[in-house]
């Protein structure tokens, strides 16, 4: 995929996740952030020639060097990617209960991603 579908991609989940609320469906939307940080994510890797369009990074934790290796212009991006990530882990992928400020973190990042790809 290239940048632009990456982005298309990213707009249509991004897109299904404000159908969703907190805190009924905080589990979707953590889940749902993560996805849309993928393509977020690739979109920068390839817009910042770090990886080719073939090449796909599922997380920052899969990135074989780190963030700090990354252009600085996008590793505030990815920074915020990682948080999501640790987010999922903590409430999707673990026993969790609701907590007010779930919301605002992965409102933050997701924001701080998409404003890194426009």
């Amino acid at each position: 995929m290239n940048v632009e579908q990456h982005a298309a991609k990213a707009k249509r989940v991004l897109t299904s996740l404000h159908k969703l609320q907190f805190p009924e469906d905080y589990l979707a939307i953590v889940d749902g952030a993560v996805i849309a940080g993928y393509h977020l994510g690739n979109a920068l890797l390839h817009k910042h020639g770090v990886s080719p369009s073939a090449q796909h990074a599922n997380s920052p934790s899969k990135l074989e060097a780190g963030v700090p290796s990354l252009p600085t212009a996008i590793q505030p991006a990815f920074e915020a990617f990682s948080e999501l990530e640790r987010l999922r882990s903590e409430f999707v992928r673990r026993p969790s209960t609701w907590e007010a400020t779930l919301a605002e973190a992965v409102q933050r990042n997701l924001e701080t991603l998409r404003l890194a790809t426009e």
